[in-house]
């Protein structure tokens, strides 16, 4: 079955800030940024950047299940929130999906937005000129394919272990690296 996101999910823009980002350790506020989602849809929430603000609507904080879609970008990805993120925030960069349904998964919603036929759908449909941009009418149009629950959770699940598996293997290449470096090195400083 087919729904249209609009039906789905509520969509709303990330947060617009007027004057740049400026870091703050002490700040009362994270914030997700575009480097803060990798090109695979895995968010990475442990370095985010603090900042302070003095009025932020909370309405304006990630919650467990969002899903940040990188709406300007040439690389539209889109992650799920999978921990409490403690009064964190996205920049107007991100659409922020919450999901108003109970037949659908944030995890498989996920899933379907880094695949072949919406990531057409936004080559084919988006703005701008050096820069994709995705508008909330565009997003709020395009039809997911919404199976039944249980095929949703074992996509969501097999997704969630493909990750985790590209994590690894990464991890891996980088130390064989740099043994391999290290070894190298190791053979002319004698």
């Amino acid at each position: 079955m087919k729904k249209r996101m609009s039906q789905i999910a509520e969509i709303k823009s990330g947060y617009l800030f007027k004057e740049g980002i400026k870091s703050d350790k002490e700040g009362n506020v994270s914030v997700v940024q575009l480097k803060d989602v990798n090109d695979r849809g895995v968010l990475k929430p442990h370095d985010l950047q603090r900042i302070s603000l003095d009025k932020i609507d909370s309405g304006n904080f990630l919650a467990v299940g969002d899903i940040l879609l990188k709406a300007k970008t040439n690389k539209p990805v889109s992650a799920v929130v999978k921990e409490q993120l403690p009064s964190t925030i996205a920049t107007a960069h991100y659409f922020v999906i919450s999901i108003k349904k109970s037949d659908v998964l944030p995890g498989y919603l996920a899933w379907y937005l880094n695949q072949r036929p919406a990531q057409i759908y936004f080559d084919r449909n988006a703005g701008g000129t050096r820069i994709q941009v995705i508008n909330k009418q565009l997003l709020s149009e395009l039809e997911v394919v919404v199976p039944d629950l249980k095929t949703q959770e074992k996509i969501e699940k097999i997704y969630e272990l493909h990750q985790k598996e590209q994590d690894l293997v990464e991890a891996i290449k980088e130390r064989k690296h740099a043994l391999i470096l290290s070894q190298l090195l190791s053979v002319i400083s004698k």
